[in-house]
């Protein structure tokens, strides 16, 4: 009698959580039943109805400009593609500065234009509307570039800098690389290995890197032992995850290893590497920022001239051939190890940061990560200036002797044209760009498409 007490019991249980379950799904059992919608008649037309739509441009379809050349903004609204009347705030001045004018104005037939004088020197002035609509901002930005090819960096070189460098290699390479591959199964395939790779080198003591390395593999098995590849060494943006590895490039035959600069395996569960942001690794791009020996670039830098070492062991390697790729941060890094490894052929660099650090301290913008705009290193200039100097892609940029590939935006707020342009300006070796006018700092579909097809037909014809 128990026994079927309780077995009646859980059928009730059961059959309870069912009713609950269907109805908090808007499902009863065998129909379909409708859940109601608990937004009002107003919610629901604002939540159907899409964001104006904020059109900024300039009148040279280039966005460049000669010096003290006027400027034109043009501003165009749409609201569900008609254009619409109203007012708009905008500010405009130089990248990165306090604005030099903070207006209003009037739409007319949807459209407006602000007229500005242009600047005297080389340089990007900045206009950026608000449109307050339905209690939301919305903002777009437009960029001039006046003459920027002529942009002058601030930075001082220090007169043992590549002395400092050398002497820094030289010691990197007191111990073996040490090297050590793990199988990655999950992202190897028939075309191609993918391991992770660790590596060791010296500075003030034992020191790891590691990486993604992405081997192709040679699909006719007689001609395998001769099989040789040029390889890319693709650097890291900012920021503590890992990047996947690069087997696109590795199925085109290349060896590509993808590094990651934070002396981590690239191989531990996410949890790890969010502890590692939020603890030991937060604003690791500060750390030891006032002595050039202890700052953390040091480290880093070191460990990406030691890849080239890396690359030359491989027994799949065509002996001669390496290109390098890197954007924001690790356009900096690409800029930087190909200066101080000259077996590095090709170099390819977006929007790189760690460019004329110094900029703030001479009223224009600087590099990411904007030493110069917080409190704490303008108390200690001095010594942080002094470090910065070996650690400013201008002064890497002077030592370029290969062919490079630049790409970027002029409305990038994270790494500032005026900075990048500061390193660019300086590199005297053959070099192409390739300029989204109205670019942001991010990576677009077209830049990587030109960019590695550049440097691929680059590898592929040097090779042979």
């Amino acid at each position: 009698m128990g026994n079927k007490m309780d077995f009646n019991l859980k059928r009730i249980i059961t059959f309870s959580l069912l009713i609950v379950v269907t109805w908090m799904t808007g499902f009863s059992i065998g129909k379909s039943v409708e859940r109601p919608n608990l937004l009002t008649p107003i919610e629901q037309a604002k939540r159907s109805q899409p964001d104006p739509e904020i059109t900024l441009e300039l009148n040279n379809p280039d966005w460049i400009y000669s010096l003290n050349e006027q400027v034109t903004f043009l501003l165009e609204v749409r609201n569900q593609g008609q254009l619409v009347d109203g007012e708009v705030d905008y500010v405009i001045g130089i990248e990165k500065m306090p604005p030099l004018i903070a207006s209003k104005v009037k739409l007319k037939g949807g459209k407006a234009e602000m007229v500005v004088d242009g600047l005297e020197a080389p340089g990007f002035l900045r206009a950026t509307v608000t449109l307050n609509y339905e209690g939301k901002a919305y903002q777009k930005t437009a960029t001039a570039a006046f003459e920027p090819t002529k942009i002058q960096p601030t930075v001082s070189l220090p007169n043992d800098f590549q002395e400092f460098w050398q002497d820094g290699i030289r010691e990197s390479k007191k111990v073996e690389l040490q090297t050590h591959l793990t199988p990655m199964e999950n992202r190897s395939s028939d075309a191609v290995a993918v391991y992770q790779v660790e590596y060791s080198f010296y500075n003030q003591g034992l020191q790891k890197f590691y990486g993604v390395l992405s081997l192709p593999k040679n699909q006719h098995k007689a001609a395998l032992a001769s099989a040789k590849y040029p390889a890319i060494i693709r650097f890291p943006g900012a920021g503590v995850a890992p990047l996947a590895g690069d087997q696109q490039n590795a199925r085109k035959g290349f060896i590509t290893l993808d590094l990651y600069i934070h002396g981590r395996p690239v191989n531990l569960p996410k949890q790890a590497y969010d502890q590692l942001k939020e603890g030991e690794l937060k604003d690791y791009m500060f750390q030891g920022i006032a002595d050039r020996d202890s700052f953390y670039y040091k480290n880093v830098i070191l460990g990406c001239v030691r890849s080239v070492d890396l690359i030359y062991s491989l027994k799949e390697f065509d002996g001669e051939n390496i290109g390098a790729w890197g954007s924001s941060q690790g356009g900096a890094l690409s800029v930087i190890t190909t200066a101080l490894e000259p077996r590095i052929d090709q170099l390819v660099a977006l929007c790189p940061a760690m460019c004329d650090h110094t900029g703030y301290l001479n009223q224009r913008a600087g590099g990411w990560p904007h030493v110069f705009t917080k409190s704490a290193y303008l108390e200690n200039k001095e010594a942080v200036m002094q470090t910065l100097g070996y650690y400013d892609v201008v002064n890497f940029a002077k030592l370029i002797k290969v062919p490079g590939y630049f790409s970027w935006g002029f409305n990038d707020e994270t790494t500032p044209p005026t900075s990048f342009y500061s390193a660019y300006n300086e590199v005297k070796s053959t070099k192409e760009i390739f300029i989204i006018p109205s670019g942001e700092h991010r990576i677009y579909p077209e830049q990587k498409e030109l960019t590695y097809a550049w440097l691929l037909a680059r590898l592929k014809g040097a090779k042979q």
